[in-house]
C-alpha cells in the first residue's frame, strides 16, 4: 500500500453524499498512509489532522483545524465562518 497518497480535487465533481462516502473509505483504507488532500470544498478537509492554507501561492496558515478556528481570524477561520462550518470544526476536533 502507498505510504503517501495525493488527492488533487478528487471529489470536486461529485455530490456531497458521495464525497462523504468516499472520504470515509479513504480514511479507512489509507489509515496507515499520509493522505495529502488538495480541495476547495471545506467539508472535504474539516476533519484532517492538519490544514495548510495557501493564499496567492504562498503559505498563509498551517495548524490543526481547531487551532485555526480558535485563532478567531485568518483565511481558514473566515472561510469556515462564511460557509457555516465553525461548529463542525470545533465538534469534530473535540471528539478526538
Amino acid at each position: 500500500q502507498a505510504r503517501i497518497v495525493v488527492m488533487d480535487e478528487a471529489t470536486a465533481a461529485i455530490d456531497h453524499e458521495t464525497d462523504q462516502n468516499l472520504q470515509r473509505v479513504i480514511r479507512t483504507e489509507f489509515a496507515s498512509s499520509t493522505v495529502l488532500t488538495i480541495a476547495h470544498r471545506l467539508d472535504t478537509v474539516l476533519d484532517a489532522d492538519r490544514i495548510i492554507v495557501f493564499d496567492q501561492g504562498r503559505l498563509a496558515q498551517c495548524d490543526i483545524p481547531a487551532a485555526l478556528i480558535d485563532a478567531g481570524a485568518g483565511i481558514f477561520f473566515e472561510l469556515c465562518h462564511e460557509g457555516g462550518y465553525l461548529d463542525k470544526v470545533v465538534s469534530s476536533q473535540s471528539v478526538e
